[in-house]
């Protein structure tokens, strides 16, 4: 088992799985109540969007997304890279610190403005980042059941995500599925170029950055599944 992100149904499963289209639409249903009440506009899923159009990413388990959000982190807590993860990087204590920080925060309403948040306080599992742009993560009421408990806006991850490209020093052009990545385990910490010693965070940050633009672009969800 581990997270893939997908952006839009693909006719598979559109055709194949009324259940889950019904389950679905209850989620976009719950969604929109939610964002409704925040004066934000309204989404609607794509349901007839062509395969060619749709996207899934495989992040590497989860250990991907907790190094990513890792590295974030200590960009908003330390001003500064750490090295690059290794290990359990759920556990990094700086990482724990910013969750903290954001639940006192949040608790006293007060979690406004900070950095990294469509990233760092999001569902592991599951969740949806829709194409709808807002500033701060929306946490729904827990009774709605929306998956994942929080909200976020797929053009906030992408400039966040796109920041932390330019931290690590991303060349143009640069894919998830370069060849360059297909050992990104063994060869993490190695490498002359800022981004090849950081290739986990990287690998997942450019899955994230696709995934935001096809979202973007389709008007379709991000979703962790």
């Amino acid at each position: 088992m581990g997270l893939v992100i997908c952006v839009g149904l693909p006719s598979e499963v559109r055709e194949s799985d009324p259940e889950y289209l019904e389950y679905f639409d209850g989620q976009v249903e719950a969604v929109n109540g939610v964002l409704d009440s925040f004066g934000l506009p309204e989404y609607q899923e794509p349901f007839d969007i062509k395969d060619e159009r749709t996207f899934e990413f495989d992040m590497l388990g989860y250990d991907g997304l907790h190094y990513l959000r890792r590295l974030a982190a200590h960009l908003a807590l330390k001003g500064e890279l750490p090295p690059p993860g290794e290990g359990d990087a759920a556990s990094d204590p700086v990482l724990n610190d910013y969750y903290r920080i954001f639940d006192d925060s949040f608790a006293r309403g007060q979690a406004a403005g900070m950095p990294f948040q469509h990233l760092i306080v999001h569902g592991d599992a599951e969740g949806y980042y829709l194409p709808v742009e807002f500033g701060d993560v929306i946490i729904p009421d827990a009774s709605l059941e929306i998956d994942g408990g929080m909200l976020g806006s797929s053009h906030a991850l992408l400039g966040e995500c796109q920041e932390l490209a330019r931290q690590l020093e991303l060349p143009e052009g640069l894919s998830p599925g370069d060849e360059a990545f297909d050992e990104v385990f063994d060869q993490q910490g190695l490498g002359d170029a800022k981004w090849e010693r950081y290739r986990v965070e990287s690998y997942t940050c450019l899955g994230l950055i696709r995934a935001c633009e096809a979202s973007i672009e389709t008007g379709a969800a991000v979703v962790f599944a």
